[in-house]
């Protein structure tokens, strides 16, 4: 998993993701503009086993925690970078500066599905729990990142057990 080789940043155009967009309005008469990411909403699961009587986090690689990385180890890495084409990220740095630990997660990008769904089936693919929409009691929906992002996270928890899981 943290195994990286020649990563490069570049444009990000046509991306079914996020889009970057620029909000003009004014403010108590003040003529004013501000820029932000259209992206998916996700959901979270506070994932406890009560066999073991721990937390269940995900561990795994962040494309853009890496970059973030590379930019904070030498700065001006991502300035570079234009809209003709990709900058390899040089030096590279071990894959491991780009690792999280965190809840099980995913975006809300398949149509149809309900946010406990998607729950679900984050909560099977991560971390190998199958758990139905009953099993999960929702904990809070707030907005993770209001500066950048119009993005709504939705959180609940679920207390699973050994016999819950097929390949934990």
């Amino acid at each position: 998993m943290e195994r990286i080789e020649g990563a490069a940043v570049g444009p990000c155009s046509g991306s079914g993701f996020l889009r970057p967009l620029r909000l003009h309005y004014r403010q108590n008469g003040v003529q004013k503009s501000w820029d932000f990411m259209k992206t998916h909403d996700s959901v979270a699961v506070l994932l406890f086993n009560s066999s073991r009587r721990s937390l269940v986090l995900v561990r795994q690689f962040r494309p853009a925690v890496y970059a973030g990385e590379v930019e904070r180890c030498f700065p001006g890495s991502l300035a570079a970078v234009g809209q003709d084409g990709s900058l390899e990220l040089l030096p590279a740095l071990p894959g491991s500066v780009g690792v999280t630990v965190e809840l099980c997660s995913g975006l809300v990008d398949q149509p149809g599905l309900s946010l406990e769904q998607v729950a679900c089936k984050e909560a099977w693919e991560e971390c190998g729990y199958c758990l139905a929409p009953s099993d999960l009691r929702w904990v809070a929906t707030y907005r993770p990142f209001p500066v950048t992002s119009d993005v709504s996270g939705a959180s609940s928890q679920a207390i699973a057990t050994g016999s819950d899981s097929l390949h934990v």
